[in-house]
């Protein structure tokens, strides 16, 4: 089938919402938000209040529930990038000191200190070479002093081979994130160690710390998806008998994961855990909300969440 669906003024826009059921009290800050959000954005907030198969808006639909649950997943992605923030910052120490004192300042640069095939079965065995690339890239990217330091002052060995605990500070999450997933198992234990999770976990942890960035990062909507990935859930510990209770591929099982993490960074987690909470608690009173977020009846006091 060939598209053939024209671009609407805003005005347009609106007309067309209302005349599919949509009761919009406030034109003028609809189109506000229309010119400052976009349209197709704001459909991720409108859809759920769409009759199922259908363009038709439900009954009672209205533009402010769309634009107050906009407003709500904006809110939350700041909290959720207020923990990656802390996490990230952790993770970076960790890795870092890890590598440095096991296998030396260039430690990252040598391949025998990693898996051969970078923890991905479906690498064709280069992966380090194409690691280095990005990390040199991102390198001669960074407007750092300490990066200026060395350029201008060392060369052996040369510019941009500089040693870890400055790479690391540069190198986006999921460059670090494919670092992590390619140590040998014996340094993932030890910097699992540090966030008090297994080896297997922390890598796949990070993973989904680094898929939820982008997403945060890029404004993309947190609330009400399946997020595209679903992190490792331990075999011990409360963890173990969640699985049929708080799936994994939504967002509530994420915010848990960066509780457990944010134990073990500088962050107060009390505090973040509860200002996540006081955010939540207003919209999960509704079953079809928590389904969204992947939350059960009790999650405020659900083992995961204290």
């Amino acid at each position: 089938m060939q598209y053939t669906k024209e671009a609407l003024d805003y005005a347009q826009q609106i007309q067309q919402l209302q005349d599919r059921g949509l009761a919009i009290a406030d034109p003028v800050t609809a189109e506000l938000y229309l010119r400052r959000v976009g349209y197709y954005r704001l459909m991720g907030y409108l859809f759920p209040l769409r009759v199922a198969g259908s363009d038709t808006y439900l009954p009672g639909a209205s533009m402010d529930t769309a634009l107050g649950l906009y407003e709500f997943d904006r809110l939350l992605r700041h909290l959720v990038g207020e923990a990656i923030g802390h996490i990230e910052v952790a993770t970076r120490t960790a890795v870092t000191y890890r590598l440095a004192h096991a296998y030396g300042s260039f430690g990252h640069r040598n391949a025998a200190n990693f898996r051969a095939d970078g923890g991905d079965r479906r690498s064709l065995g280069n992966w380090h070479v194409i690691w280095l690339r990005k990390v040199d890239d991102e390198v001669c990217r960074a407007r750092e002093t300490f990066i200026d330091h060395y350029r201008q002052r060392y060369t052996t060995p040369p510019f941009p081979e500089v040693p870890i605990y400055m790479a690391s500070e540069v190198i986006s999450l999921g460059t670090l994130s494919k670092l992590v997933r390619a140590m040998h198992g014996v340094d993932q234990t030890a910097i699992a160690a540090e966030f008090q999770t297994a080896g297997p976990v922390l890598v796949s942890w990070l993973h989904t710390v680094s898929v939820v960035r982008n997403m945060a990062a890029h404004h993309g909507r947190l609330w009400n998806r399946v997020l595209g990935v679903s992190p490792m859930i331990p075999r011990h510990g409360v963890w173990a008998s969640t699985s049929s209770v708080v799936p994994a591929n939504r967002l509530f099982f994420v915010l848990c994961v960066f509780n457990h993490l944010l134990k073990s960074t500088a962050a107060n987690v009390t505090n973040w855990r509860m200002t996540v909470s006081n955010h939540l608690r207003p919209l999960l009173v509704d079953a079809s909300h928590r389904a969204g977020m992947g939350a059960p009846y009790n999650w405020e006091t659900h083992a995961l969440w204290r």
